[in-house]
This record gives structure tokens, sequence and C-alpha cells, in this order.
């Protein structure tokens, strides 16, 4: 199965800044709702086809709020008030011209001329670098203009809504919103970087172990247009996008995102996946992400708390047959179910198309793995990006360490307690026993 660009790009840029979007530029659909992009609150998942995040509604806004007539709010909505003061905001959080790559990418040369005087843009007009690839994997990201910081004081009220409300979320994405996800795929933002402008790039394995070269320049800025501004040059394979396409101007480009990740366990509730390959092309639009048009070549059927089966069929090379097979083997699988006694009054079996493209990597899922299997009777898992950020912070785990099998499991148990609070379980930092008082007791006159 192909890896996405955004699985390649957060398995190599995840840092303590948060876990990386490989496409910051919010969609149109949330644009015509509010022009500053991804807020703090907002509930939604990291599409893994191309890291761009879809918003479901925000926990912050009223449920009479403008932003959620659309589709809507969960059963048992109550959203959070915040103040000013709940959000702490670092306005230069990177400076201009920052680079942020893992090690195999190495900036060898950078020229910058005079800036504009005349612009209000805070990027340089003319920038040029010049990298160095010397491995077979890497990513990094340019902010020409650098970024701002915005974080959650205080988790804990949004921590509590996740561990009661997870499973609604969960319940709304499918039914209201028909949004196809994992059980681990639910995020709740509580910090973004935001930059006006960027650019990223991503590269996976090739042939040889030569380094190559690239090149990235940023011209005299004109018009809305990054496209014409920003443009690289590079002598190997290389994924690479700038933006924002439109709107130029505004700082809503999300570049790094840090909040709680919510999984579900298997079997409770969500997405049963009965897989139905059949080589045929989709060219009708998803119903799932009405603003796209999803390629790929697989149905899937699914059924909420039924069976999980696989079947595969072979494609005819005739589109009429190939529908003839497909539904074929979906009726097999919708039988398979019925007749095992899966199936509860008012469930059904729903078929979809979807890409074949791997879940995008990231650390949170990982740890809601270990703690489900820490914890048999929880069906839900919440982790926080700052429990991994923490290892990277104190330089207990490098970046890349994050991907190896047990590495990460085995930190958090030993840095943090497991806690059981209402069929949810999450991690709290382990308090260390401090024996000063203790050892003060023991020179205490008898």
């Amino acid at each position: 199965m192909p890896r996405s660009p955004q699985d390649v790009y957060a398995r190599h840029l995840i840092s303590p800044r948060g876990y990386p979007l490989w496409t910051p530029e919010p969609s149109h659909e949330l644009l015509l709702h509010r022009r500053d992009g991804l807020r703090i609150g907002d509930v939604g998942v990291v599409i893994p086809e191309d890291g761009c995040f879809d918003v479901f509604f925000n926990i912050c806004l009223p449920q009479d709020h403008p932003f959620h007539r659309a589709t809507g709010v969960p059963d048992n909505f109550r959203h959070l008030e915040l103040s000013g003061m709940d959000i702490r905001t670092v306005v230069n959080a990177e400076n201009p011209g920052r680079i942020i790559a893992n090690s195999s990418v190495k900036c060898v040369r950078t020229v910058e001329r005079p800036a504009d005087s005349s612009s209000e843009r805070t990027q340089p007009s003319g920038l040029e670098y010049e990298f160095t690839l010397s491995s077979s994997e890497g990513a990094l990201l340019i902010l020409p203009e650098g970024a701002e910081r915005r974080d959650l004081r205080n988790h804990h009220r949004f921590l509590d809504m996740a561990t009661r409300h997870g499973a609604d979320w969960y319940r709304f994405a499918e039914e209201k919103v028909g949004q196809i996800i994992g059980n681990d795929s639910l995020y709740l933002i509580t910090g973004l970087h935001k930059t006006r402008s960027w650019s990223v790039a991503a590269f996976e394995k090739t042939a040889g172990t030569a380094e190559h070269s690239a090149q990235f320049k940023v011209s005299q800025a004109g018009g809305d247009s990054i496209a014409a501004t920003y443009t690289w040059d590079t002598t190997r394979a290389l994924d690479w996008h700038v933006g924002p396409i439109d709107n130029y101007g505004l700082a809503n480009q999300t570049v790094f995102i840090r909040g709680f990740k919510v999984a579900l366990r298997t079997g409770i509730f969500g997405t049963k996946w009965i897989s139905v390959t059949a080589d045929t092309p989709s060219t009708r639009p998803n119903p799932a992400r009405s603003f796209s048009t999803v390629g790929g070549n697989s149905l899937f059927a699914y059924v909420f708390g039924g069976l999980s089966t696989g079947r595969t069929t072979q494609s005819s090379g005739s589109g009429m047959q190939d529908e003839v097979v497909a539904n074929s083997a979906l009726n097999d699988a919708r039988n398979e179910i019925q007749n095992s006694g899966a199936l509860a009054v008012g469930e059904h079996v729903v078929v979809q198309r979807i890409t074949e493209t791997s879940q995008a990597f990231h650390p949170s899922d990982i740890i809601n793995g270990f703690l489900l299997d820490k914890e048999p009777t929880a069906n839900i898992a919440i982790t926080h990006d700052d429990d991994w950020i923490t290892i990277l912070e104190e330089n207990l785990l490098q970046p890349e360490d994050l991907v190896q099998e047990g590495r990460l499991e085995t930190l958090v148990s030993q840095k943090y307690d497991v806690t059981l609070d209402e069929g949810a379980v999450y991690l709290q930092r382990r308090r260390l026993f401090h024996f000063r008082f203790w050892l003060h007791m023991t020179d205490l006159p008898r």
C-alpha cells in the first residue's frame, strides 16, 4: 500500500512543535465560515491522503453558531467558553526564514537580498536556499514569514469533555457528517502554529545512495499568488507544494497542531470494514467530503457494530461488468454479516469508495493503542501530544526514534501513570516522591 505524502512528512518532521500538516491551508468550506482557519477547540481529522485538517465542529462555539448550521452538533453537546486569558500567544515563535527539517536535510547556502521597503510583507523580497538531501527519506518546512504560536493554557476541561463525549463525537462524524474514519482518527485541537505562507517538501526511498541537491527560491513578491513567488529546483524526485493558493496575507495557514487524539476500542463502536476490492476507477464524488473527488480502486462496506471480513474480486476491464462483480462481492459480504447475527435491528451495511493509502503516522496513535492494551475494560483512550512532546523535549528520544517499535511505549510506561476514568483511559505525569521530607524526619532528635 503506498504511503501518502502526509505519512512521509509526519514521520520526518514531528518535533516538540507538534504534529505537522502537509497541507496547512484551510479548506475552501472552512474559509466560507471563518477566514482565520483552524481554531483551538476544533474537532476533526487529519485527512491521511492530503494532510488537510477536516473540521467537524468546535467545542468552544455554541450549538446555534452559524458554523454549526450545516451539520449540527453531536448528541449531548455543550460548549466551553474561553476568555482571552485562556489562550497563550507567542507572536514570533518562529522567525522569518525559519527552516525546519529532519537530520538528512542540510542547508548549505542561503542568499538573501534586501527587502522591498514598500512591501508590507515580512519576508525578504529575494531569498534562496540550497539544500543537500543525504539519505533516502526526509522532509522540510520553510517559513519565509515566520510563524506565531497559540496554546490553550489549561487542558483539564478539554480532557473532561473528550472523556465524556468522545464516543458521541465518533457517532456524529459517521452518521451526521458522513465522514468514514478509523477508530483512532479524531483530534481535539488545543494548540497551533500559524503563518501567512509556507513551502513543504518530502522525499522517500529511491535507487542509489548518492547525495542530491535542492534549491528553494523566494522571488520578488507580486499580487496574491505565492505559486509564482516560491519555486523549487531539485535533482531528485521530491514531493513539494507551496501556499496559500489564494487569499494571501492572512495568518491562517496551520503548519503544526497540538491536541488530544481520541481512539475507540475496536468493536465498541465505530467503523467495521469489509474490504471488497474491485479494480474499477472512481469518478463519482465522495459523499463523505462533498468538495473532493476521490480516486482509487477499492470499495469498502462498513457496518456499525458489525463483523469485519475481507473479500477480493478481479476486474473484468469493463465498467459495467466491474460494477456487477463488485456488487456481487458486496452482497456476499452483507449476507455473511446478516447470517452471523451480528446486525441488530436498524443496522445496515453501507458501501463507500476510499483511496488505498495507509493511515498517516502519529505518535499519539501508538500511545492510545498501548493504553487500550493496558486497560482491557476501557472503551476509549485519549492522549495529548504533550505526552510525547515532553519525551522529545527531555531528549529521552529523538524524533526518528518514535517510529521504532516499542521505544515510545517503554518510556511512556516509565514516566506516566495510566488513569482509568469512567471507561476512558489516559496518561498522567508520574509524580516522583521527594525524599527531602523523609530525610529531614530522620534527623529529628528521638
